[in-house]
């Protein structure tokens, strides 16, 4: 199915680049935008130093389609599958939700969706510096956010700032974590600062006060692939953890100046265990953008995130980013809680040949520390993505 899907819309792509993106229902009153995006990635591993390692792969890693819809001036709702995935993953919902806009200050949602938590998971995957976020924002989005949580919050902003709120069930691609029960927030805002400067800076956090999985109600996991998925294996792993509550917070700092772009996050974990009471994990990464060519990125104040490059107007080359950014993540606390550590250095170049359209590839030099022998390995990743 990934494979015949993967093809329809390689063909598709010139006339989709061209079409017309919005349709008018009911004399204009519903407005429907078609959700389209597929990444088709392929990498390698080398470099490592012990057996049974990270394995090459290729897959579709996401495959959305569905459409938005506006329903006069304060109703809207989103649907879309996801015919792409993580290794080993099954063609699921992506999202099902509802929309009120009629407070004047915000708006509710309901449903299926990505809480807007973090800077990473409160952008579009399409406008991601890298194939794969840091591994610190998958862990703290596990906890009570993610691709398909459950939900219903509030998301306000300003001109200047933005917040939003959760409270926030399992996720609904994996039945088993129905029971699980969470809240999870983000604020933003920007500073003070010279012309041509614009630096915002923001905190988040997401409290899971009942894990819920029905295999295990009071059991909770913490692991990420090495910042790209590409098969199955997930070393950074603390296995299953016996708990109580779980909560994650954290900073975060991002800034634009011309073609120049950087942003951080960090993040703390506690986790309330019962076999050895608390426990402290931490994760961390920096990143910073150069556009060589073409409009750079810009700060979008309905989400607090950054829009990714955009070709000039009439221009064939398109627009070009190079890219980097080191991550740290310590799953290790005393003797009984020995997930490992993973840094990894990142090297990216992205290559936007239109507003639909983008080429990226990824190096990565990684080294995951575990009790036994330190693991270190190399990695190439090169992504072909297509979105309306």
């Amino acid at each position: 199915m990934r494979a015949f899907l993967l093809s329809a819309l390689l063909l598709a792509l010139p006339a989709a680049a061209q079409a017309e993106t919005e349709l008018s229902l009911a004399g204009g009153a519903v407005r429907l935008t078609p959700t389209v995006q597929f990444d088709a990635d392929a990498g390698s591993y080398s470099g490592q130093n012990r057996p049974d390692g990270f394995r090459p792969g290729a897959s579709l890693r996401r495959g959305y389609l569905g459409f938005e819809a506006e329903m006069g001036e304060d109703f809207s709702l989103g649907l879309a599958w996801d015919f792409g995935g993580s290794p080993n993953d099954h063609n699921d919902l992506y999202e099902a939700w509802l929309g009120y806009s009629g407070l004047g200050f915000g708006r509710l949602r309901i449903g299926a969706y990505e809480p807007r938590h973090m800077l990473e998971e409160a952008a579009s995957s399409r406008d991601l510096l890298f194939m794969e976020s840091a591994t610190v924002s998958n862990l703290a989005s596990g906890l009570a956010t993610g691709d398909t949580r459950l939900a219903i919050g509030l998301e306000a902003n300003g001109a200047r700032w933005t917040a939003s709120f959760y409270a926030t069930g399992g996720i609904a691609s994996k039945p088993n974590s129905w029971g699980q029960r969470g809240l999870a927030g983000r604020v933003t805002g920007l500073l003070p600062a010279p012309e041509g400067l614009v630096v915002q800076l923001g905190a988040n956090a997401a409290y899971q006060f009942r894990p819920g999985d029905k295999t295990d109600p009071q059991a909770i996991d913490f692991s990420d692939y090495p910042e790209l998925r590409l098969s199955g294996r997930q070393l950074l792993d603390t296995d299953s953890i016996r708990s109580g509550d779980v909560w994650a917070a954290g900073p975060e700092l991002s800034l634009g100046f011309g073609r120049f772009y950087a942003q951080a996050e960090y993040q703390r974990f506690s986790i309330d265990t019962e076999e050895s009471g608390g426990r402290e994990l931490q994760g961390w990464y920096l990143a910073g953008a150069y556009t060589l060519l073409g409009q750079p990125r810009r700060h979008d104040p309905e989400t607090g995130t950054w829009k990714r490059p955009k070709p000039e107007e009439g221009a064939w080359w398109g627009a070009w980013e190079v890219a980097g950014r080191y991550s740290a993540a310590d799953l290790r606390d005393g003797p009984e809680l020995r997930g490992g550590a993973q840094r990894i250095w990142t090297a990216g170049l992205n290559w936007y040949p239109t507003d639909t359209l983008a080429v990226m590839l990824n190096y990565q030099n990684g080294t995951l520390r575990q009790d036994e022998e330190n693991r270190r390995f190399q990695a190439v990743g090169v992504r072909l993505s297509f979105s309306l």
